[in-house]
């Protein structure tokens, strides 16, 4: 008992110094609906018990179909990702629960839980659990990132304006159009925009907020102004605003 403990409080520690993150800088953890190695959403009631686990150890963990916080919606990299792997084994259940962040780098991976249990929900329960034994550890407690923090932060959506002097104008994005006409299908919480092919261009997540979506997998949201949608993304260093051509 005391060399698994051992072996649990050094993969924590490997996986914070290797990754070169402070854990208590991520204020929220996004739990999916569903979990790639199971076929049907919150099965065995395991993404609940993520949540629910998550929670235990003093993070903010929400649901990726529910509404977000403004905080979150102005600022995607104040939350990770959550996953939980499963692990290839003949006769036993292991877990593995990873946090990712908005640049999709992997921030923390806990030890492997495991389970010789044979009903699977059971299995995945016990396994699930001993993997979070590695959150022990972290004495997670939210400490917001300072400024010179490398907590990569999501501008704010800035909305073109015609009220606004030359001087302000200067320093808004031109807003371009893009005449590719796509069809949104409706998804879990929000739409996938796929074009003619079709190929899926954009997965929109509703923020909470109507006419107000964030863009999976990338520094962007997508909203509606003046009628039109646009799409308004971080590339470099500038934010980029065009309009975009949906059919709903």
């Amino acid at each position: 008992m005391l060399k698994r403990s051992i072996l649990i409080l050094s993969l924590v520690l490997l996986s914070v110094t290797v990754f070169g993150q402070d854990i208590n800088n991520y204020k929220y953890v996004i739990v999916p609906k569903t979990f790639d190695f199971l076929k049907e959403p919150d099965q065995y009631q395991l993404n609940s018990l993520a949540k629910f686990l998550f929670e235990k150890y003093g993070f903010v963990a929400i649901f990726d179909n529910e509404p977000l916080p403004n905080d979150l919606v102005n600022n995607g990299c104040l939350a990770l990702e959550a996953n939980v792997v499963k692990k290839s084994a003949i006769f036993i259940t292991k877990l593995q629960v990873e946090l990712i962040d908005c640049r999709k780098q992997k921030v923390f991976i806990s030890s492997i839980g495991d389970s010789r249990e044979k009903k699977l929900k059971i299995a995945y329960n016990l396994a699930l659990r001993e993997a979070f034994e590695s959150f022990k550890s972290l004495n997670y407690k939210y400490k917001p990132a300072k400024n010179n923090d490398k907590l990569a932060e999501v501008p704010k959506t800035v909305v073109p304006t015609t009220s606004v002097s030359n001087k302000t104008e200067q320093n808004i994005p031109a807003v371009k159009g893009d005449s590719q006409l796509l069809y949104a299908q409706p998804i879990d919480n929000g739409y996938q925009l796929v074009d003619s092919t079709p190929k899926v261009v954009y997965t929109l997540i509703f923020s909470g907020k109507k006419d107000f979506y964030m863009v999976k997998g990338k520094q962007a949201t997508v909203y509606k102004l003046d009628g039109n949608w646009v799409i308004a993304e971080t590339v470099g260093e500038e934010l980029q605003v065009q309009t975009l051509n949906i059919k709903f």
